[in-house]
């Protein structure tokens, strides 16, 4: 039986372009592992001053299949109200990894409007890889989109989906619903983006359709042909250094962009080498959060110290250009749009984290 359609008006009618980051999750060094708040606190206000276009929480990078439902809803709205303190009022996308029914992925889509989401980032259900046919498929994100209380973007990622393949025509498809809004391509393939671009550019889809990668070291090459951004785990370590290339390779100052495109794509492939332990040591280090920070749920392994070594050899370059970004005060698109004048409202005021903390102790 179909889902029911019961989505409300939702608050966003189009995915902006830019970049965004999936932020990593935060466990205290105790047998519980309980969500480090005051860390998750702290690592959502330094990308909302970086002036990103905004931040996936609970997404692969965040180890969401570990997560349980309350903790989900918990970083949702603590990145929510985290952002908006300090002036950046870019979305905030759920990610519903780990659904393996329609039932299920719209559960986690109401629990992400509720918490504060403005959309949700949606893999195709994939532990019987075999039964998810095209129709299958399209049927599951077409329902999904009806029934949701906020905008869908369609998750192509064949690494943790069973090797399920979402191609160009499938896409192009689930374009034409009008609550779906986008696409991430962690399949990345730069020929999808081209493709689908092309076809918006002929046939209408009938709403906006939002193009992006799933990673920054190729993001110049998907701007080229037409992509629009990129959902990037660099973006931890490095904000403004990714926002700042996108936004010159918008602008065709390409060779101003390879400065910082280079960099960033050594930073990409070696952080890619540890999988999500290279990415959680590299954020850490990065910006010297404590070193038990960077521990993953168990049952995942410590991360080695021979990553650890080549995290920090490959990183050099980009967290020194990102250093300079921020003493030169410099802040993404989506700040300056919020300030007028770019000026990046002032470090935490008011009793900002302890307010945060005390809605989180209060769920």
């Amino acid at each position: 039986m179909p889902i029911a359609t019961t989505a409300p008006t939702p608050a966003f009618k189009v995915l902006p372009p830019g970049i965004y980051c999936p932020t990593i999750s935060f466990f205290l060094p105790t047998q519980e592992q309980e969500l480090d708040i005051d860390l998750h606190i702290k690592h959502m206000e330094f990308l909302a001053r970086s002036g990103i276009a905004g931040v996936v929480v609970q997404g692969s990078t965040a180890e969401a299949v570990a997560l349980d439902h309350e903790e989900r809803k918990t970083l949702i709205s603590t990145a929510k109200q985290a952002f908006r303190s300090v002036g950046n009022n870019g979305p905030i996308i759920a990610g519903t990894v780990g659904a393996q029914s329609s039932r299920e992925a719209l559960k986690l889509c109401k629990d992400a409007s509720d918490a504060g989401a403005d959309f949700a980032l949606v893999l195709p259900p994939s532990y019987y890889p075999a039964a998810m046919t095209t129709e299958a498929i399209q049927n599951f994100f077409e329902e999904l989109a009806s029934a949701s209380p906020i905008p869908i973007i369609i998750y192509s990622y064949p690494g943790v989906s069973s090797g399920i393949q979402l191609d160009t025509d499938i896409i192009c498809r689930l374009a034409k619903h009008p609550n779906i809004l986008g696409v991430k391509h962690t399949d990345h393939d730069v020929g999808r983006i081209a493709r689908e671009t092309a076809f918006a550019k002929t046939h209408d889809f009938g709403s906006p359709f939002t193009i992006l990668g799933g990673a920054t070291d190729y993001l110049l090459g998907a701007l080229a042909v037409g992509g629009q951004g990129a959902i990037t785990g660099m973006a931890n370590v490095a904000p403004r250094v990714c926002a700042r290339a996108f936004e010159l390779g918008v602008q065709g100052k390409i060779e101003e962009a390879l400065k910082y495109a280079g960099a960033i794509s050594q930073a990409e492939w070696g952080m890619g080498k540890g999988a999500i332990l290279g990415t959680k040591y590299m954020t850490c280090w990065a910006n010297s959060y404590p070193s038990n920070a960077a521990l993953a749920r168990k049952p995942l392994a410590l991360c080695t110290e021979a990553v650890k070594d080549h995290c920090r050899s490959v990183a050099e370059e980009i967290v020194a250009l990102e250093r300079q970004l921020e003493k030169e005060g410099w802040v993404g698109a989506a700040l300056r749009a919020q300030n007028g004048n770019g000026t990046v409202p002032s470090k935490k005021t008011n009793g900002v984290l302890d307010t945060l903390k005390e809605t989180v102790a209060a769920l």
